[in-house]
C-alpha cells in the first residue's frame, strides 16, 4: 500500500499500490564515505531545505545513518536533485501557462498534482536509489549474510526517506523478508520521477491487507480454514501480520519543524 500525504495546502489523495542529525559527509576510521542524507535540514534559506533530499528525523537509537550512506556525495546528489526539481517546475509552469492562454485559472497546488500525476517521466524507486549511488540487490540475489542483510535493508530505508519515501508497518518482517518484499515489489513498482519536495511525502504501508489473489504470484489460493482471512466491501483481503520485531519505531518520519 502506498500512500501520498501533500503537505501544506494541497489536500491529501491516496494511490493504492500494493538524535537528529546534520546531512554531511561522516568520516569512518578517518576515512570520507558518500553522503548519508539530512536527517534534519535548519538551512537558512527555505528554498535549499530539500536541496540533498527530503528532511527527516530520526529516533536517537535508530541505527546510525552515518554508517548507511549513499554511495554518491552532497555535490552530485545536489546536481541530479536540482536537474529533477527544474524539471518538474517547468512542467507545472507550462500547465498553468496553458491554462490561463485558455481562459482558465489553476493554482499551482492542482498543476503539480496533475503534472506529478499525468505528465511526470516514469521510473523505479530502484532507479531512484541506484541514482544516488545505493545498489539495491535483485529479489533472486539477496545477500546471504545476516549482517548485510541489515546494512542493504538500512541503506536503503535511509535512501528512500531522502527521496521523501517513508515506510510503516514493517514490524511483522524481519530484516530478510522486508529486504525481499522491497527488492521483489514496492522498489520495482513503475512510480512517478517526482524529487523530493515540501509538496508532499509518500508512506508505504508493508503490512497493509491485500487481496490474497492479486496477481504478484505471493499468496496462494484461499483456504477457508484460515482465521486471518477476511472479506471487506466484498474483497477478500489478508488480515495484518503479528509483530514480531521492534523496528517501526525507528524508521525516519518526515521533518515538519
Amino acid at each position: 500500500m502506498r500512500g501520498k500525504e501533500v503537505n501544506a495546502m494541497i489536500a491529501c489523495f491516496d494511490a493504492s499500490m500494493g538524535s537528529c542529525r546534520t546531512a554531511c559527509e561522516a568520516p569512518v576510521g578517518g576515512q570520507r564515505i558518500g553522503s548519508v542524507g539530512p536527517t534534519r535540514v535548519h538551512a537558512v534559506d527555505p528554498a535549499d531545505r530539500f536541496a540533498l533530499g527530503a528532511p527527516c528525523v530520526i529516533p536517537r537509537d535508530a541505527p546510525d545513518p552515518a554508517r548507511y550512506p549513499a554511495g554518491k556525495s552532497d555535490a552530485d546528489i545536489r546536481s541530479l536533485l536540482a536537474a529533477k526539481s527544474r524539471r518538474r517546475e517547468e512542467g507545472i509552469r507550462r500547465l498553468i501557462e496553458e491554462a490561463k492562454a485558455s481562459g482558465r485559472e489553476i493554482e499551482r497546488f492542482v498543476a503539480a498534482i496533475n503534472y506529478d500525476t499525468e505528465l511526470s517521466p516514469r521510473t523505479t524507486n530502484r532507479r531512484q536509489l541506484l541514482e544516488l549511488g545505493i545498489e539495491v540487490p535483485s529479489a533472486d540475489a539477496m545477500p546471504a549474510d545476516d549482517a548485510e542483510v541489515h546494512r542493504v535493508l538500512w541503506t536503503i530505508v535511509y535512501g528512500l526517506a531522502r527521496l521523501g519515501i517513508f515506510l510503516t508497518g514493517t514490524d511483522s518482517l524481519d530484516d530478510r523478508a522486508m529486504l525481499a518484499r522491497l527488492c521483489s515489489q514496492v522498489l520495482v513498482d513503475e512510480v512517478p520521477d517526482i524529487p523530493p519536495s515540501a509538496d508532499m511525502s509518500e508512506f508505504i504501508d508493508l503490512d497493509a491487507p491485500v487481496a490474497l489473489d492479486a496477481p504478484d504470484g505471493l499468496h496462494g489460493p484461499f483456504d477457508p480454514s484460515r482465521e486471518e482471512d477476511e472479506e471487506v466491501d466484498g474483497a477478500l483481503l489478508e488480515i495484518r501480520g503479528e509483530p514480531i520485531v521492534d523496528r517501526d519505531r525507528l524508521l525516519p518520519k518526515p521533518d515538519r519543524s
